[in-house]
């Protein structure tokens, strides 16, 4: 995945085993998590992000969601089943996963065979129609 100016400021957790699965379910209480078999922790890594230096934005939030996107692109090419999930219990998972202050835990990614085929327009009615979000040109006074 693309990073600003390609520091690839992540860390990845990987959890597969049975014992540390059912560990980490205390930072997400959701009955179906439990059903996966995999779990990636994506972490952004504050020192190596790039901030930009006109205002000092950190982009690893960036950076970890171009990364974590690539990843569910690929598991749904591959079959899998992804879920991107962002409100969890950080302390926890900082906790869990023994972080060091710079690491921030920022998306879980439950990676699983899906249980049934799903419709990929299945959001379709809930779009917004492109006028809401898409603007063009410089607006004039």
């Amino acid at each position: 995945a693309p990073s600003a100016v390609n520091f690839q400021p992540w860390h990845f957790y990987v959890i597969r085993e049975q014992e540390d699965l059912q560990e980490f379910h205390s930072a997400y209480h959701r009955e179906w998590f439990r059903t996966a078999p995999c779990v990636i922790v994506i972490c952004g890594d504050h020192v190596q992000s790039w901030k930009r230096k006109a205002d000092g934005k950190d982009h690893s939030d960036i950076d970890v969601a171009i990364a974590t996107d690539h990843m569910s692109l690929q598991a749904t090419e591959l079959g899998l089943g992804t879920c991107w999930i962002c409100n969890f219990d950080a302390d926890k998972t900082r906790e869990l996963l023994r972080l060091p202050d710079f690491l921030e835990p920022v998306v879980i990614l439950p990676v699983g065979y899906p249980l049934d085929k799903v419709n990929p327009d299945r959001h379709a009615e809930k779009r917004k129609p492109l006028s809401d979000f898409v603007s063009y040109g410089i607006p004039k006074e």
